[in-house]
């Protein structure tokens, strides 16, 4: 896989996860998701987005050849 993409798409991906981020504690406090939904996904994405950001982030600094 180039580096292009999995550049390109671990960048959109933390920006879903950091989307989801967001709208999770909206929905709960709006009422439409129970408490224990708002809580998993919330970790999940957590999760998602502290992983995909950085490898995002180091993606553009890594070199093929070390």
């Amino acid at each position: 896989m180039s580096n292009r993409f999995f550049r390109l798409v671990s960048g959109a991906l933390a920006l879903v996860s950091l989307g989801i981020c967001l709208a999770l504690p909206v929905l709960s406090f709006m009422g439409r998701i129970a408490e224990r939904t708002y809580k998993t996904g919330f970790l999940l994405a957590s999760i998602a987005w502290f992983l995909l950001a950085t490898f995002w982030a180091t993606a553009g600094k890594r070199r093929s050849g070390n």
